[in-house]
């Protein structure tokens, strides 16, 4: 199920298949995110990177803001389809690129996550965030070879991910 769980149109099938109209619950490794919870701001973030073996990427990801709740109830199923749904009207494919949400407990920071997993059950669906991590793309694609002159080559300091 993570596959469908990565774009914000995969969130709103799943929300949108279940019968009842439950709470949305949204849960971190520091616990779940307050009752009250405000969605503040649906984005599309436009990305033109580097990386350290010189390739250049251009992407685009959607971002879901939460305000943590300190009262109140978690939101309903319908009540997030509604506010997705409508700024997918205003926001050209903000449904169809890779979904994160950024969320801070107690408001103090920000983080950004990406869903791990749902479960549903008790009349509430319940997403769990995880935090990603940093990562070496040429590394990982297997471009890089321990004596590669991209990024850590003769001359230039040995790096985690060119070690």
């Amino acid at each position: 199920m993570a596959q469908e769980l990565t774009t914000l149109n995969g969130i709103l099938d799943v929300l949108e298949s279940q019968a009842s109209d439950g709470s949305l619950v949204f849960e971190t490794a520091e616990g779940e995110i307050g009752g009250g919870y405000h969605v503040t701001e649906l984005k599309q973030v436009s990305i033109k990177s580097i990386d350290c073996g010189g390739n250049i990427d251009d992407w685009r990801e959607t971002h879901v803001q939460l305000l943590d709740g300190q009262n109140g109830q978690p939101m309903s199923t319908k009540k997030f389809a509604a506010i997705a749904n409508r700024s997918m009207i205003e926001i050209r494919n903000l449904g169809t690129v890779p979904l994160f949400f950024e969320f801070a407990v107690k408001n103090k920071g920000l983080r950004r996550y990406q869903v791990a997993s749902l479960t549903s059950g008790d009349d509430q669906i319940r997403l769990f965030l995880s935090e990603g991590r940093a990562t070496c793309k040429p590394a990982s694609a297997g471009e890089l070879a321990a004596n590669s002159t991209a990024c850590c080559g003769a001359g230039n300091v040995q790096t985690a991910c060119c070690a």
